[in-house]
């Protein structure tokens, strides 16, 4: 009798998924020798304490809710290294990590193989980092401007002082929007590109002046490298927001199940049809395409290589239908084949003229 309460759970994930989309949790490094504490968590700007932070600090710590994220953690390396602080943020929820230091080469190159090692683990921490060499994942962004210009006291700082700004606006965006053209209003300049669709192509995160605003000119991760997994729809952020916060939902739903269920098919397909309609609640809230199907089924061809795995040779020559009921020991193979819509923003138009 499992079913009805999956399938209140998946309606419930899917109807709240913009929303939720809005409400990411930001998580802000900082090195702070002077200071003992480990880490702090606010939900609101006015919930931070000054006299915790240096002068230099404490302005990157409130850049974070220039864009309303749900939730700020700020982790202090004080005297340690930064391999201990991403220990205590693999503990957490964190949706976008960042440096708030100027983080030397190793410490850049740190987060960005930090980041590729959980993400291949199935977790979906994301991150900003400043100018880092060839990070080319799907879960990282890389801000290239070399300078910024506040519209406040501090005025102009090197790029990376902006990075706490992005993780918020990243995290508090809905998926109904792009971070493309988003309007940076703290800032008054930034540094130009001589080639800036170059940088872009080449997975650069750029900021730019356009009529006197300060944008962001393409919501990019840092992908460059296209294989059969790594398509090129993951190159734009709201993809990849997307795509997380299905496995997520799918994931911690699945979770509720562990233990609990006989694997055979019949326990199978009840699962398959609750993220089913999962997917149809999702294309209603323009996440998902509601002119393709949206699907989730039994990955046929996994489950046949793990039987053939511990010699069963004869399932090679089985119908897809059997060995599809054919489950296997503990495992759950699944597959989905999904169309994510992506914001408007390329134009082409074409004018004919008599």
């Amino acid at each position: 009798m499992g079913l009805p309460v999956i399938d209140i759970i998946f309606k419930q994930k899917a109807v709240t998924a913009i929303k939720r989309s809005q409400l990411g949790i930001v998580g802000l490094i900082i090195k702070d020798a002077e200071k003992s504490w480990k880490r702090k968590q606010y939900k609101l700007i006015t919930d931070i304490n000054a006299d915790d932070y240096s002068a230099e600090i404490l302005p990157l710590v409130k850049d974070t809710f220039e864009y309303t994220p749900a939730k700020v953690v700020v982790f202090n390396i004080g005297s340690g290294t930064l391999a201990d602080t991403l220990k205590l943020v693999l503990q957490e929820r964190i949706n976008w990590v960042g440096l708030g230091y100027d983080g030397s080469e190793a410490d850049t190159a740190t987060l960005v193989s930090w980041i590729k090692s959980v993400r291949k683990l199935g977790k979906t921490y994301k991150a900003v980092v400043h100018k880092a060499t060839k990070p080319d994942n799907k879960g990282i962004v890389n801000l290239m401007n070399d300078t910024v210009t506040f519209v406040d006291n501090r005025g102009e700082v090197a790029g990376w002082q902006y990075i706490p700004s992005i993780l918020g606006m990243l995290a508090g965006l809905p998926m109904t929007r792009s971070a493309t053209s988003f309007l940076c209003g703290n800032l008054k300049e930034v540094s130009i590109f001589d080639e800036i669709d170059d940088v872009i192509d080449k997975g650069g995160f750029c900021l730019y002046k356009d009529e006197g605003d300060i944008r962001v000119a393409r919501a990019c991760t840092s992908l460059q490298e296209i294989t059969q997994d790594e398509t090129e729809d993951m190159k734009d952020i709201i993809i990849i927001e997307s795509m997380d916060l299905m496995r997520d939902d799918i994931f911690s739903t699945f979770k509720t199940w562990i233990g609990k269920y006989k694997n055979k098919y019949d326990n199978q397909v009840l699962f398959f049809s609750a993220i089913n309609a999962y997917f149809k609640e999702l294309a209603r809230e323009d996440i998902l395409d509601k002119e393709y199907d949206n699907f989730a089924s039994v990955d046929i061809e996994a489950q046949r290589l793990a039987w053939l795995g511990v010699g069963k040779t004869e399932v090679e020559d089985w119908e897809d239908e059997r060995i599809k009921k054919l489950t296997f020991k503990k495992k759950v193979f699944m597959q989905a084949q999904i169309k994510i819509l992506n914001a408007v923003e390329d134009f082409k138009f074409t004018i004919n003229m008599f």
